[in-house]
């Protein structure tokens, strides 16, 4: 919880500007989730149909553990030659094909087990896990409600301490934030099939700031 300790008070025209600053940290209820299969081969078809396979296992895995098919979404195909270097020379060796899934898990206490069951079905990527909040509007309507008492107080104070008397109906309201919320987790790793996948969900920050100008009597 932070407040910016931030205000100016005009006594020609009446008017105390004053900034109020209120963070909320709610707990995630979703996780999204990257999921890939690589695979390899010096004939294209052949890795195309080795990531297909080995996709469609890893899909089914996802259907079986409770995720809708809604929420498992293709994000990226690729292929990518790949070379080797002997005696200086580039020597084409098959090809890579990548395909990774968005996937978003809403039985958030179940995320580690998912993505196990996944791994073991096939997948040999798993990246950018994020632990989010499926409405962070309302939580961020509590923040700003937060911040502009807390502006309020800071304009009554001042209002006190210079003698003047507070037109409680603000002049203008200015918004510094967004309704963004920070994601607990953002990274990007390999894990192997015989590891066993533990995450944790920890807390979303929500951030309202504004600036209100108050008139004063």
């Amino acid at each position: 919880m932070h407040s910016y300790p931030y205000y100016r008070t005009n006594s020609s025209n009446g008017i105390i500007t004053v900034t109020g600053e209120h963070t909320l940290y709610v707990d995630p209820d979703q996780a999204v989730v990257s999921i890939g299969v690589v695979t390899n081969d010096k004939e294209l078809e052949t890795a195309q149909n080795q990531n297909r396979q080995q996709s469609s296992k890893v899909v089914q895995s996802l259907l079986n553990n409770g995720v809708a098919k809604k929420d498992i979404q293709t994000s990226t195909y690729q292929v990518f030659p790949q070379y080797n270097f002997e005696d200086g020379k580039q020597v084409f060796t098959g090809y890579e094909v990548r395909q990774v899934f968005r996937v978003t898990i809403k039985s958030i206490e179940n995320v580690g087990m998912i993505i196990d069951d996944a791994i073991k079905s096939g997948a040999n990527r798993v990246e950018n896990i994020q632990f989010v909040q499926s409405n962070p509007i309302e939580s961020y309507q509590q923040a700003l409600a937060a911040a502009y008492q807390k502006a309020f107080q800071k304009a009554l104070t001042l209002s006190s301490q210079s003698n003047q008397q507070l037109n409680p109906h603000p002049k203008s309201i200015t918004e510094q934030s967004s309704p963004a919320a920070a994601p607990f987790m953002n990274t990007a790793f390999v894990k192997a099939a015989e590891e066993s996948t533990a995450v944790q969900p920890g807390q979303i920050a929500v951030t309202a700031i504004i600036t209100v100008d108050f008139r004063t009597n």
